[in-house]
């Protein structure tokens, strides 16, 4: 009798350690891995660069990676010391605004070296080549810029864009 109780639970138990295995292999599942590839490899494949374009290419996004890592860990260590002023009720507005612009010139420095690094990678570019960077580089900043929030409407087409005034558009 007491055996077959015992059976029961090792029985009960290794039914729950199934249904919770099952659970967690259901409802974690892998991310799944960007068919498009990096940025990196979209940019190689669509400038098509020839092997030393290439090696060029890997040197660049190599130091640009190192120093946007350098840049993000100044930026961990100045909104540290910015939100450690909370602590203090009698910060004043002077020792507030001087962290803050210690922030903004770590963001400066990391837009810059946005710029600084494409320039580089343009560089490397024939003309053919530009030209493409060109047009990816610009579709890029248009995903990348501002969007109208839930609620608020676009901001208004320039003058002569749709406003009624000026030419309509060509077709």
């Amino acid at each position: 009798m007491n055996n077959v109780k015992f059976l029961k639970a090792i029985l009960l138990i290794l039914l729950l350690v199934n249904v919770a295995t099952l659970s967690f292999l259901w409802f974690t599942k892998p991310p799944q891995p960007n068919p498009q590839g990096t940025a990196k490899d979209f940019l190689a494949k669509e400038l098509s660069f020839s092997p030393k374009q290439l090696q060029q290419f890997e040197d660049l996004q190599v130091a640009f990676q190192e120093q946007r890592e350098a840049l993000r860990h100044s930026n961990r260590d100045n909104h540290d010391v910015y939100f450690d002023l909370l602590q203090n009720p009698k910060v004043d507005s002077a020792t507030v605004k001087k962290a803050a612009d210690e922030i903004i010139k770590i963001k400066e420095k990391e837009e810059l070296a946005i710029f600084y690094h494409f320039q580089k990678v343009r560089a490397i570019c024939d003309a053919t080549q530009q030209q493409k960077f060109d047009k990816i580089v610009k579709e890029a900043a248009k995903m990348m810029g501002p969007r109208p929030q839930e609620g608020q409407r676009p901001p208004p087409p320039p003058p002569g864009m749709g406003d009624g005034q000026g030419p309509p558009p060509r077709r």
